[in-house]
């Protein structure tokens, strides 16, 4: 055992953390859409709101521990493409996080003093602004786009940037799409 195999297991750590956060943030998000109640709508929010607190920490150690494998290589590694991608990547999913822990705060103090009245109230209807809306997908696009480099390691920087772009495009485009229609309910054949 020596600390590049700890930093490995620490960074594969990571991941699996990010990708149950990414779970939980997503049920919460859609819980709350559903709740019937502002008592609902708060817990829900707070859930999602705890749990976006790993992303961060998250990020963190995937730079930590990355550089510190990047360290016991040659030192050209800095400039291929994956590792700057996997840089950028860290950069936007820290700015986008930033961005929508600003609004979450936000959405939590106008739900707090709406329960203050009643937690039995209806639920509010909430319209995200369309960013709010599009990023927690275009996250996924960015986070999947850079593991994607970092297992096939394109030398070339434009090639994994490109990578990113298509991730975020690709993404972008699913997150336009229109939600399919609720399906009617079919009357109970005799």
């Amino acid at each position: 055992m020596d600390l590049y195999h700890i930093a490995l297991f620490l960074h594969i750590v990571a991941v699996i953390v990010a990708s149950g956060a990414t779970t939980i943030t997503k049920l919460a998000a859609g819980r709350l859409a559903r709740a019937h109640t502002v008592g609902e709508v708060l817990e829900w929010h707070n859930i999602l709101m705890s749990a976006s607190k790993a992303f961060p920490i998250v990020l963190a150690v995937f730079v930590v521990t990355g550089s510190y494998m990047l360290s016991k290589g040659q030192a050209s590694v800095w400039s291929s493409g994956f590792v700057v991608a996997g840089l950028v990547g860290v950069v936007l999913l820290f700015a986008s996080g930033t961005y929508l822990g600003i609004k979450g705060k936000g959405l939590g103090a106008v739900l707090e003093q709406i329960a203050a009245k009643g937690t039995d109230l209806p639920a509010p209807r909430l319209v995200p602004p369309p960013l709010v809306a599009a990023l927690p997908l275009v996250n996924t696009g960015i986070a999947l786009s850079v593991v994607f480099d970092m297992v096939t390691k394109p030398a070339s920087v434009v090639t994994a940037l490109a990578i990113v772009g298509f991730g975020i495009a690709l993404t972008s485009l699913l997150g336009m799409r229109k939600p399919m229609p609720a399906a009617k309910p079919v009357a109970a054949a005799q």
